[in-house]
């Protein structure tokens, strides 16, 4: 598939955007996030979702202001959606994102390459956000991946995590999305023991875990990244700008090499069985409680 980017795609990205503390820092990592994405084509727009009043100078990025006063500074990621809704038919392409999650031209192509044909074969193209300290890590991973799917001759890897802090989709798959529960998500379970999820239920879209149900939503089988010569095509790797989550503990439940993410002897896919679900999700859960909460735990030691 091939498209003039610069001139064809109308393209809507919607970030949010909470500040509290270190101002100067995310500002700076949020411009160069923005700087990326008006980069993919002239027909870019990009909505910023925030708790903060600022002005943007760009004609293309506009800013949205929330009063969070007695809500969950979490809510704020499934705030864009309304907005989103609304502009279904003005765009062709949806992104949601975290603030930090830096997104380019290469990470595009690579999208527009290899997305009709997962597609078609109801699986959703993967992400990998990275990180470099010494070596390059997946930072969200739990284990390495074990399986691979063929489609046309062309081997995939299956994704153990899927969650990337970001999703992209297509102006048609969108409009399903929108009419699934999930778009609108009202769920109960949304706590693990001090860990609020809605930040991770809002950034995994709809091809992640289902907190009640299992790993995974039902609309797509599994998330998938091609493979390359026995690599990972590295049009999946997004940059985690922050690269704070491979320097400390929280990194210890959830990052791995990148060279060692693979094993060197995949096993051909099948669709995972109920109790499989079940172990994934318990180790979702799990993944996300350590995590966090060990980062907590590293502030309050500090202070």
């Amino acid at each position: 598939m091939r498209q003039n980017i610069k001139k064809k795609l109308k393209i809507s990205v919607h970030i949010p955007f909470y500040l509290n503390k270190d101002k100067f820092k995310k500002f700076r990592i949020l411009k160069k996030v923005c700087n990326s994405y008006l980069k993919l084509s002239k027909e870019t727009k990009i909505f910023i979702h925030t708790n903060i009043r600022f002005k943007s100078k760009n004609k293309k990025i506009k800013i949205l202001f929330y009063n969070l006063k007695n809500i969950h500074p979490f809510r704020l990621t499934w705030f864009p959606r309304k907005l989103m809704k609304k502009q279904t038919n003005n765009f062709d392409i949806f992104i949601y994102a975290e603030d930090d999650v830096l997104f380019t031209k290469k990470n595009l192509k690579y999208w527009l390459n290899h997305k009709n044909v997962c597609i078609e074969n109801k699986f959703n193209l993967g992400f990998l956000r990275i990180e470099k300290n010494n070596h390059l890590f997946a930072i969200d991973q739990i284990k390495k991946f074990s399986f691979f799917k063929k489609i046309n001759n062309k081997r995939f890897a299956i994704v153990e995590n899927p969650y990337c802090a970001m999703w992209i989709y297509e102006k048609k798959e969108f409009k399903k999305f929108i009419k699934s529960k999930y778009f609108n998500f009202k769920w109960d379970m949304n706590k693990i023991g001090k860990v609020n999820l809605d930040r991770e239920m809002s950034g995994i879209g709809w091809h992640g875990q289902d907190i009640k149900k299992g790993f995974n939503m039902g609309h797509y089988i599994a998330t998938i990244i091609p493979i390359n010569k026995n690599k990972l095509d590295t049009g999946s790797y997004i940059k985690h700008l922050p690269n704070n989550y491979s320097k400390n503990p929280a990194g210890l439940f959830g990052t791995i090499k990148l060279n060692d993410l693979m094993k060197k002897n995949l096993t051909k896919f099948k669709k995972p069985s109920k109790m499989k679900l079940l172990s994934y999700k318990t180790l979702f859960n799990l993944y996300s409680l350590f995590r966090i909460n060990l980062k907590d735990l590293k502030k309050g030691l500090i202070n």
